[in-house]
């Protein structure tokens, strides 16, 4: 949980920080409104304000007037002297979760700061899943503009190639204009299988990706889905590197669902080294695929052969112990609402699943690695594979 105390008592706010950090809660402190939405413009997200309903200048009603209007799904609680409490009432109406008299104490307050935040976990879950109705809204339209867009393109392009066998007939074939139009003719049909390839995303964005498995290679794969990914990455100042052996074996899976799963993966490295906080000083997502073979005669190993192990390791902010048995839960996201659904490492668990494999994490601050771990058709082993790192 991430706090904002704003009290105009520096000794006051001082020490009650460091009690709450005593028990888990990250805070930082500001001594009035301005200080407080200075950190707000800085880029600092909290889940939970406190404040002090006597501030010098704008009062603590007015910063939460303010607050809510840039950030509507923080909650806050009101910190107030007894001859306070009708401007208390006042901040409630006006989002805030509760109030506490001053000097409130510490158990009473860190009930409250957790109370408070399970409501804006509630009200971020509830916004993802209308954002989550929408998309499926959006999904069925897509498929409806791919499918009207397909007909037209599909007409320019046969009448291209038409052109293009007039072109070779004796009297146009003669034409000064022969070599220009050939051209044109060339650009138009390039134009057009890129069309082609747009309407083709919005059909699997509008009908969900095939689930039709055939041997692919991982390596291909990757290269596609970090292609994708490539202008966000360069954006972000984050080196993207992928090691894949030149000799790796096929795998049998759906080919557009393991990109996707891919594509996931290595969006969420990216979303950790984007809201590291601190900043991250080295910015890299390394990608790296091996082959694991687990030893003979282990029962516990929960896939019997070999298998092909795609490590995501990334430079970001890293993954709290108590986040990290939720990851993979839907919906479930440390983002700001808005900027992601939290579906996507959901949706890559079930895919691998569904293959036979399984993922792990692996997490401390800037150092997270994600594994994961797909079998491989089984094939007589010529040689011992190396051991999977990550």
């Amino acid at each position: 949980m991430r706090a904002l105390l704003v009290d105009d008592e520096t000794a006051f706010a001082e020490l009650l920080a460091e009690r709450l950090r005593a028990r888990g809660i990250a805070v930082r402190t500001a001594y009035d409104a301005e200080s407080a939405l200075a950190l707000l413009d800085a880029g600092e997200e909290f889940d939970v304000a406190v404040l002090d309903v006597c501030l010098p200048g704008a009062s603590g009603i007015d910063l939460l007037r303010r607050m809510k209007a840039r950030l509507p799904l923080v909650e806050a609680l009101m910190l107030t002297g007894s001859s306070d409490v009708r401007s208390a009432v006042e901040g409630m109406r006006h989002g805030a979760f509760n109030y506490l008299l001053k000097p409130a104490d510490i158990d009473d307050l860190v009930r409250e700061l957790r109370a408070a935040h399970e409501r804006k976990l509630r009200q971020e879950e509830n916004a993802r899943m209308i954002e989550a109705g929408k998309l499926a809204s959006i999904g069925r339209l897509a498929e409806g503009v791919a499918h009207e867009i397909n007909n037209p393109v599909n007409i320019m392009t046969n009448a291209a190639g038409w052109i293009e066998d007039l072109l070779d007939e004796p009297d146009l074939a003669s034409s000064p204009h022969a070599a220009e139009m050939r051209r044109s003719v060339v650009r138009i049909k390039a134009q057009s299988r890129r069309v082609r390839e747009i309407t083709r995303k919005l059909l699997f964005f509008g009908k969900g990706l095939d689930p039709r498995p055939g041997p692919v290679r991982a390596a291909d794969l990757l290269g596609e889905a970090l292609r994708l990914l490539a202008d966000r990455a360069a954006d972000l100042g984050v080196t993207v590197r992928l090691d894949a052996p030149p000799d790796l074996p096929l795998l049998v899976a759906p080919p557009v669902e393991l990109r996707q799963v891919f594509v996931h993966v290595a969006e969420n490295a990216l979303d950790a080294v984007e809201y590291a906080q601190p900043p991250a000083t080295q910015r890299e997502l390394a990608v790296t695929v091996r082959v694991d073979l687990p030893p003979p005669g282990d029962a516990a190993a929960p896939v019997p052969g070999d298998e092909l192990c795609i490590a995501f390791h990334d430079t970001g902010h890293g993954i709290a112990p108590e986040v990290l048995p939720h990851v993979f839960e839907p919906f479930f996201s440390t983002r700001p609402v808005g900027r992601g659904m939290g579906l996507g490492l959901s949706v890559a668990v079930g895919v691998v699943t569904a293959l036979g494999g399984f993922i792990d994490v692996d997490s401390r601050p800037g150092d997270t690695t994600v594994t994961l771990r797909l079998p491989l058709p089984e094939t007589p082993a010529e040689a011992a594979p190396p051991t999977c790192q990550g």
